[in-house]
């Protein structure tokens, strides 16, 4: 009798194991079916793989000298010595925007080509240039390549806002604006005496295509004397500098 009720016992313990097993099965997959499903992000578009911009910034044009000759014993040099900013420090970019937003900067003159198709994934556009509208061919030529992609090449400035239209593959039109800015490098000079690395001269900012006429130093006697020349450009800011150039010379002094 005693082993009848052990085994009734068990029974009923693995009858209720097995209710609670069930029953718990039952409350979450009813618990999964009630639960609504998640909104879609208004938010979003096409992925379009992000276009880096190129820093196209004209270089510095340095002057270059291998030896200046001035008079002895005297304080105010006019002549005998040349600080200029050559000509080739001032030029016009072209500003270049896609649908009236602002993606890159081209260089006038510089025989830089860019494809179109890099403009337009710079705003996020992926479909490729198709075709051209007119543009003036006084400002721009544009070619294509052998793999049949338009690059567009800045040969001249205006004063007004250019537009180039374009149509892309996949049948829409778009808008590349193009406006001319004047840009510089400004230059000031420091002429060391390498004994010492004394300074003698430190000029204020040079505008390109200009020179200082006029420069006070230490009267220095007879002799040829070991000396360089600090070039630091700046931009047009008047104030960010640039990479700085240092040309070594001979100082003769008669």
């Amino acid at each position: 009798m005693d082993e009848n009720k052990k085994d009734k016992r068990k029974n009923i313990i693995i009858l209720i194991l097995v209710l609670i097993i069930a029953l718990g099965g039952f409350f979450l997959f009813n618990r999964k079916d009630d639960e609504k499903p998640l909104d879609v992000d208004t938010e979003q578009s096409s992925y379009v793989k992000p276009e880096t911009p190129v820093d196209r910034s004209k270089n510095v044009t340095l002057p270059g000298w291998g030896a200046f000759n001035i008079p002895a014993n005297t304080k105010e040099i006019t002549q005998g010595f040349e600080f200029h900013n050559p000509e080739e420090n001032y030029w016009y970019v072209d500003k270049m925007s896609v649908d009236g937003k602002e993606v890159e900067d081209l260089v006038v003159d510089s025989g830089n080509k860019v494809e179109l198709n890099h403009y337009l994934k710079l705003n996020g556009i992926d479909s490729e240039v198709k075709s051209i509208g007119k543009y003036d061919k006084d400002l721009f030529e544009i070619t294509k390549t052998k793999k049949g992609q338009y690059q567009i090449e800045a040969i001249g400035y205006s004063d007004k806002v250019q537009a180039i239209k374009i149509k892309t593959k996949d049948g829409k039109s778009h808008k590349i604006g193009v406006e001319s800015k004047s840009d510089c490098y400004y230059m000031t000079f420091a002429l060391y005496l390498k004994e010492n690395d004394e300074l003698l001269y430190q000029s204020g900012l040079v505008s390109p295509n200009n020179y200082i006429q006029k420069m006070e130093i230490r009267p220095l006697k007879k002799g040829s004397y070991d000396a360089y020349i600090v070039i630091q450009p700046y931009r047009s800011d008047k104030k960010t500098k640039t990479n700085q150039g240092v040309v070594n010379l001979t100082l003769n002094v008669r």
